[in-house]
């Protein structure tokens, strides 16, 4: 085995939010099959520090909202849930830091993170720990058989990049687009994925320009992709540098439609700092629970009264909060069947089962025998960047 690092994350972070930091009670890591009064740790890995830490910070509440329900849902099954979280600071490096610790020295059996840098890093180093890895906010088409141990319960980009390009090119009649993306595992999967799908349906990808995360300043990759005349653009970015893209393209005339994931059509931050630059994107979200959904709008409102604003991301929100449901249900089968919960049963009853219907936002959700979900994707347009994201209308729903 590896030799694992002890250059551990920080996780002063969550305690400023008031969540669980670490664990406690029987059964704490894995637990017992005995049927007894068992908790079990829900291992978190997420950005909660670093310039995507208004997302990370607001996953890990949701996660935790999923975490108080499910106890009370699965209390007269004798068991209980904890959420264990380290901080990734969206980056690998950190990230293995917070996989190595939460196996190593909370023993947790499973860990859910988010960001395709992140769950790259994590997927082969998952196997050597001997934990179960769910990619619960993370979309690069470069997951999907990263690793042995690593189960997609988000959809990959492989679903709504492929959507997006399609429908501009054969909907929207665009002949040539171009794609600005960051330059990781986040935006160079996607990129792929845009190129494949949007030449497909008989257009040409005529620029693609790659920015660093967190960077402050797009104006000479945007002059490289205007110069190309495309009929459409692409931005598969994270938080820290969309602003300094979608500014920059305003600032520089673009009148082309503009396309996006969800990750930055939705994401509060993104949409002050960008103002009305932000006006006329399209953006992808993905789930069968829309914000418009009561028990979605009862979850928002939950959130708003307690943090007194609208959430960063809630089509990720949801599969934050859905995903501890589909943890519980793991566990509980795991101990009628005499199982212990640990990694390797985790992976082997979902591998069996695939289906799982007892997510309370999104219903239910299957996996592909190459551990992936696939979900309808949902088009929807920025008219007032100012405004609540559930306020975006909808410009098509496209089945996969």
């Amino acid at each position: 085995m590896p030799k694992r690092t002890r250059r551990f994350a920080a996780v002063a972070v969550a305690a400023a939010l008031g969540l669980t930091a670490c664990g406690g009670g029987s059964g704490s890591g894995g637990g017992s099959a005995s049927g007894g009064n068992d908790t079990y740790k829900m291992g978190v890995a997420m950005a909660l520090s670093g310039a995507n830490a208004a997302l990370g910070q607001d996953f890990v509440r949701f996660i935790q909202y999923g975490v108080d329900d499910a106890n009370k849902q699965y209390a007269s099954d004798n068991f209980k849930i904890e959420m264990v979280s380290e901080d990734t600071q969206a980056t690998a490096e950190a990230g293995l830091n917070a996989l190595n610790k939460l196996a190593t020295v909370e023993s947790v059996p499973a860990v859910f993170t988010a960001w395709s840098a992140v769950v790259k890093a994590m997927a082969p180093a998952s196997e050597d720990l001997g934990v179960a890895l769910f990619n619960i906010g993370a979309n690069s088409p470069d997951l999907e058989g990263a690793g042995a141990n690593l189960r997609n319960f988000f959809p990959l980009a492989s679903v709504d990049v492929r959507a997006v390009a399609t429908y501009m090119a054969k909907e929207k009649g665009a002949k040539k687009a171009a794609i600005i993306r960051v330059n990781n595992a986040t935006g160079e999967g996607a990129a792929k994925v845009y190129k494949d799908a949007f030449e497909k349906a008989g257009g040409k990808v005529v620029a693609t320009e790659t920015i660093e995360q967190d960077a402050v300043d797009a104006s000479s990759q945007v002059a490289k992709v205007l110069a190309a005349k495309p009929d459409t653009i692409h931005v598969q970015t994270l938080l820290g540098e969309s602003s300094a893209v979608m500014k920059a393209l305003q600032e520089q005339g673009a009148k082309v439609p503009i396309t996006t994931y969800s990750g930055v059509g939705e994401a509060v931050a993104v949409r002050q700092a960008s103002g009305d630059a932000l006006n006329g994107v399209i953006y992808t979200t993905l789930g069968g629970a829309k914000v418009t959904d009561p028990k979605v709008k009862e979850l928002v409102a939950r959130f708003v009264k307690d943090q007194g604003r609208e959430p960063a991301g809630i089509s990720y929100d949801v599969y934050m909060y859905d995903s501890v449901f589909f943890y519980a249900e793991i566990i509980k089968k795991l101990r009628a069947n005499g199982d212990e919960v640990n990694g390797k049963n985790i992976l082997k009853l979902v591998d069996s089962q695939r289906d799982f219907s007892n997510l309370p936002l999104e219903g239910s959700t299957s996996f592909t025998h190459a551990g992936t979900v696939i979900k309808d994707v949902i088009l929807k347009k920025i008219e007032d960047a100012s405004k609540n994201p559930g306020e975006d209308p909808e410009v098509v729903t496209i089945k996969p």
